[in-house]
């Protein structure tokens, strides 16, 4: 076994901000350098009084990427800004880890797929808006449950006030049951 080390580094988002003068500088302060974000592995979550009803448990999970996040997290805004709109002015997370391996430029892609997988050992389903399960490519990589949780669940001391669902009306419903196991 090969054990994969997890060291999250979180960011407050929101979908206007632009990359040069808001985004990366944040990164930057949590001692993230944007050449390693090409490997990088990052959790969308929602920060504020309102966490996702998953069928079995609530999280602030919206979605799970990898990769280029630079560019990625622009091809989010969109959706990102739909689910604003519907719940209100409130910020976003990102945690984002740069899981390294040796000789191996590829392992922050079979963290994805691993942190999807975790993700519905807890709640039987991919995030909200991953739309598809991801294949491990190293089943011998070992990730501590503990450090995987840190970006996919509630934290201790949260307070949600709420937890919601998409109705079949919402355009979120259709990637919200896509993956229920």
């Amino acid at each position: 076994m090969v054990a994969v080390a997890l060291d999250w580094k979180r960011i407050d988002w929101m979908p206007d901000e632009t990359w040069t003068k808001k985004t990366l500088p944040k990164l930057e302060a949590v001692g993230l350098k944007e050449k390693d974000l090409s490997r990088s592995v990052y959790v969308i979550r929602l920060n504020g009084d309102f966490c996702i009803r998953y069928p079995k448990g609530e999280s602030p999970t919206l979605y799970i990427g990898e990769g280029r996040f630079n560019q990625r997290i622009n091809a989010h805004r969109a959706w990102v800004k739909e689910l604003r709109e519907l719940v209100g002015d409130f910020t976003f997370q990102v945690c984002i880890a740069v899981p390294r391996v040796r000789r191996n430029p590829e392992a922050y892609r079979d963290c994805e797929a691993a942190l999807i997988e975790r993700f519905d050992e807890h709640f039987e389903s991919a995030p909200m808006w991953n739309k598809q399960f991801e294949s491990r490519l190293k089943e011998h990589y070992e990730y501590n449950r503990k450090q995987m949780d840190q970006a996919l669940c509630k934290r201790s001391g949260a307070k949600y006030k709420w937890s919601v669902a998409p109705m079949k009306s919402s355009p979120f419903y259709r990637n919200f049951v896509r993956t229920h196991t």
